[in-house]
């Protein structure tokens, strides 16, 4: 994955919950429910855009003044997850 565009596939809908600082992500192929919290909410609002691992980094880093560092880390294991599930693409 070295440091690809990555996006959401088009069949993963994002349901923001009713603070707004997280939500539900669904597989709408598969019926998989994920409850998100604050930051996989971030990093998955990007994916939905189109990002690549370095930018979701520095914008968990931006909002929630995290280790830069421990936020590449986070970021790394959730696409590796995401990945595993087939729920991302190349952009």
């Amino acid at each position: 994955m070295k440091n690809a565009n990555l996006k959401l596939r088009p069949h993963v809908r994002l349901e923001t919950d009713a603070e707004g600082r997280g939500g539900m992500m669904l597989d709408t192929q598969s019926g998989t429910i994920c409850a998100c919290n604050e930051s996989a909410w971030v990093t998955l609002k990007a994916l939905k855009r189109g990002s690549d691992a370095d930018a979701l980094a520095r914008g968990l880093t931006k909002a929630f003044e995290v280790d830069p560092d421990l936020a590449r880390k986070d970021v790394l294991a959730l696409v590796a997850e995401l990945q595993l599930m087939d729920l991302l693409e190349q952009a």
